[in-house]
């Protein structure tokens, strides 16, 4: 897979898995729809229900997971981890101060990731944290559709 394929995946999913609503305040990235589908929920949504399953979150979970884990060593490092830019791309585009308090909050989630506070988000604590969020949106229930998905983050 090539870096920029791995920068693409990770870049989407953490906008969708982890920046939540503060993705629609900042417009459409490259290759993205406008509002209200600027989010990969299209892309993760394989099936094209309109429904996020448990599967299809665990699938792309896997791939942002390999996308990020850049030495391959089955655990995210701070540094590893925030290398994945949410919002406008390379551009340098979009609100400063909006993205240094999402790369703030992004810091606090990596670190509530962590829950044997060793410093690094294993495999393991990651895809809890992606089944954690499918179940805050109602996922137990049958799938997720967009809105839910969208306030669960």
């Amino acid at each position: 897979m090539s870096n920029y394929t791995r920068q693409a995946l990770a870049t989407a999913f953490a906008l969708s898995l982890l920046a939540g609503g503060a993705v629609a305040q900042q417009g459409a990235g490259a290759g993205r729809m406008g509002p209200p589908d600027n989010t990969p929920f299209k892309t993760m949504d394989t099936d094209g229900n309109g429904r996020l399953s448990l599967a299809e979150v665990d699938a792309w979970a896997e791939g942002v997971f390999g996308a990020m884990d850049s030495n391959s060593d089955g655990k995210l490092t701070l540094e590893e981890y925030m290398a994945v830019r949410m919002g406008p791309g390379a551009s340098g585009t979009g609100n400063a101060k909006r993205q240094a308090q999402m790369q703030t909050s992004k810091a606090g989630r990596f670190k509530t990731m962590d829950t044997d506070h060793d410093g690094m988000v294993s495999h393991d604590e990651f895809i809890a944290a992606a089944h954690a969020r499918f179940n805050a949106a109602g996922g137990q229930k049958g799938g997720v559709g967009r809105k839910n998905w969208m306030k669960s983050q």
